[in-house]
């Protein structure tokens, strides 16, 4: 009988004491789930990769390859896990088969020296699997936390898009006007990016006018009125002039109180004074349908 298979033999005569003796070096191990388990449950886990080992020293390598990278999956489960468990479990059961190599070949030196080397290289078998098996499961997880991260960034880039055209609904009423009817609070982030989209829409519709209508904006503070301010410098940059719109009788009253200068602002009291006034500004007016047959 060959040294690999009487050291099998030996193992699997003696399973469940080794297994725990395996079981009691793995508890040793922090961040690890083994030391809350107990004999019960630890043991017949232990036993697991001792069967796959034994079927290794009897020639069935394969056994011990597919046993290595399936049980490495509950580990990696572990957030707290490193690749160093793997090492850690290997080193735990290879000073089991030591113990049992010395038992089973106790007056034979040299089957001894031969066994330890049948316990290394079946060992270095099963923690290159599980540490190769422990690396690819991480990368996989790794490669579906990134997809799912940019599936939620993509979603997450169409929302804000979405949100964009509802915060700005920027209007062509004609061929060279704009309407931009603001509504709620407005912070600095919503100014910029209602100002990118308002020059955006300029640009690309050849306008020359933009209604401005605050009707929806419950409070005009210095922020807001800076905004106005800002925006209407930067429409005149672009050969446009800005009309608004909606200032109610307490924005009125704020604005004075504030000191703020709207005088480079063209001012109509609600939405179809700021259309009428805009239309007369591109030599068009707004007339009944009777007068315009008539006509």
């Amino acid at each position: 009988m060959s040294v690999e298979h009487a050291l099998a033999d030996f193992l699997e005569a003696n399973l469940g004491r080794f297994a725990k003796h395996t079981g009691e070096l793995l508890r040793q191990i922090p961040n690890s789930p083994y030391p809350k388990l107990s004999d019960a449950e630890l043991i017949p886990r232990m036993q697991k990769p001792f069967v796959a080992t034994i079927s290794a020293l009897r020639g069935d390598l394969q056994a011990l390859i597919d046993f290595s990278r399936q049980s490495i999956k509950p580990v990696v489960d572990n957030p707290n896990a490193s690749s160093d468990i793997v090492a850690q479990i290997g080193e735990a059961i290879y000073s089991t088969l030591k113990v049992a190599a010395r038992e089973c070949f106790a007056d034979d030196e040299l089957n001894y020296a031969l066994a330890l080397a049948a316990a290394a290289e079946v060992t270095f078998i099963s923690n290159k699997n599980s540490y190769q098996a422990f690396v690819d499961i991480r990368e996989a997880r790794i490669r579906e936390r990134e997809e799912t991260l940019q599936q939620m960034t993509s979603e997450l880039d169409q929302a804000n898009a979405a949100l964009r055209e509802l915060a700005a609904p920027i209007a062509p009423i004609h061929d060279n006007i704009l309407v931009l009817p603001l509504v709620g609070s407005i912070d600095t982030n919503r100014a910029q990016m209602l100002t990118e989209d308002l020059l955006e829409q300029i640009v690309a519709r050849q306008s020359d006018i933009v209604i401005m209508d605050i009707t929806g904006v419950p409070i005009v503070d210095t922020n807001i009125a800076n905004y106005l301010v800002q925006t209407t410098k930067a429409v005149s940059l672009l050969g446009a002039q800005v009309i608004l719109v909606g200032i109610s009788a307490e924005v009125a009253q704020t604005i004075v109180g504030l000191e703020i200068d709207l005088r480079q602002l063209s001012v109509r009291a609600n939405l179809q004074d700021g259309i009428e006034y805009a239309l007369e500004q591109v030599g068009l007016g707004i007339r009944p349908l009777q007068e315009q047959r008539r006509g």
